[in-house]
């Protein structure tokens, strides 16, 4: 990978999001990509009225680490206000790329305007497709699916010190292993900015 090029990425990203955490959790999926860790990313800048030109330099980057992008619109409503979010997905190869914005349309099918799930079997067929796209540990994904109590306390412990997913119980330290610690170690390598905003935050397991 080529670090000035990723550094050089890094450096529109923060610039075009507002929060430098939302910043490096884009960073942090793209540098997912890059390693091999996932298939695919789908994200979008939580930015309304997006620059062309900011754009540009971000896809002209995303083509110069050999990445291929696919864009696409996402509509909801929010407080009966209609909003359309520009949305991407990245990976190495185009027809990943359609594959994670087609599994996304699907899954969006199994839930109402409200965000509640309205076909459980296709939305946990769909789920299931996503997560393996994203590169996350099968048995979290399987155990998402299962569903849990967002009260229960150990449930929010384990949602509190890990990032990127919902680590499982039975397995989260697996799971921290074989993703995060190795998305981080690649993070700390290619991407200060995002290295350091995301190592900043101590209620979050780093390297450890």
């Amino acid at each position: 990978m080529n670090k000035e090029t990723i550094v050089g990425l890094e450096d529109i990203v923060f610039e075009i999001e507002e929060k430098p955490e939302v910043a490096a959790a884009m960073m942090a999926d793209i540098i997912g990509v890059l390693i091999g860790l996932k298939p695919v990313m789908i994200r979008g800048f939580g930015v309304e009225g997006l620059k062309k030109s900011e754009y540009d330099k971000f896809e002209k980057k995303i083509d110069e680490l050999n990445l291929k992008i696919v864009l696409f619109e996402h509509c909801y409503l929010e407080q009966d206000r209609k909003i359309k979010n520009e949305m991407f997905c990245i990976s190495k190869k185009i027809e990943i790329a359609r594959q994670a914005q087609k599994a996304l349309v699907e899954l969006w099918a199994t839930m109402n305007d409200e965000g509640e799930i309205i076909k459980h079997e296709e939305w946990a067929e769909s789920t299931k497709k996503i997560g393996e796209l994203l590169g996350y540990p099968e048995t979290a994904v399987v155990d998402f699916i299962k569903g849990g109590d967002l009260k229960d306390e150990e449930r929010r412990k384990r949602m509190k010190r890990n990032r990127y997913f919902v680590h499982s119980a039975e397995h989260e330290e697996e799971e921290f292993m074989m993703y995060d610690k190795r998305l981080n170690g690649a993070i700390s390598d290619f991407a200060p900015r995002t290295a350091s905003c995301l190592a900043s935050n101590k209620e979050k397991r780093w390297l450890v």
